[in-house]
C-alpha cells in the first residue's frame, strides 16, 4: 500500500509536542465504508426520519483513517483531533490525499495494458 509523507507548517500540538510531519496511506474499501456509515446522521424531516450523509463530513473522516501518523502519534486521527490543525495543514493533507488516490487510479487504468497501446476497454 503507497504512503506518502507531507510536512505541516503549523504542525499538531498534542501535550507540549508539536508534530510537524504527517505520513498518509492509501484509503481501503473497508476506509470508505467506515467514513460513510460514521458521516451519515438521522435528521427530522416532513415525511419522518432520514438518514442523510454529509459528502464532506465523510471526506473528512476517509481522511482521518487514512493518516498513519503525525509526528510519533499514531494515526487514526480522531475528528477532534483533525479540528485542531490550521487550514493550510488540512490543505496540504487533502492535497497529499488527493495524491495517493489518482496514483491508485492511474495505476488501476494502466493494469494490463500493453506498452504503446492505445485501446480502451
Amino acid at each position: 500500500m503507497a504512503t506518502i509523507s507531507v510536512p505541516l507548517k503549523d504542525g499538531l500540538k498534542i501535550g507540549n509536542a508539536v508534530h510537524k510531519d504527517a505520513e498518509l496511506r492509501e484509503y481501503t474499501a473497508g476506509d470508505m465504508i467506515d467514513a460513510c456509515a460514521a458521516a451519515e446522521k438521522v435528521v427530522a424531516t416532513p415525511a419522518g426520519p432520514a438518514l442523510v450523509a454529509s459528502p464532506t463530513m465523510t471526506d473528512m473522516e476517509l481522511l482521518c483513517r487514512q493518516i498513519v501518523r503525525i509526528g510519533d502519534h499514531k494515526g487514526p486521527l480522531a475528528l477532534a483531533e483533525m479540528r485542531n490543525l490550521s487550514g493550510r495543514d488540512l490543505a496540504a493533507l487533502q492535497g497529499a490525499a488527493e495524491a495517493l488516490d489518482s496514483g491508485a487510479d492511474q495505476a488501476a487504468d494502466q493494469r494490463g495494458r500493453v506498452a504503446g497501446s492505445q485501446e480502451t476497454d
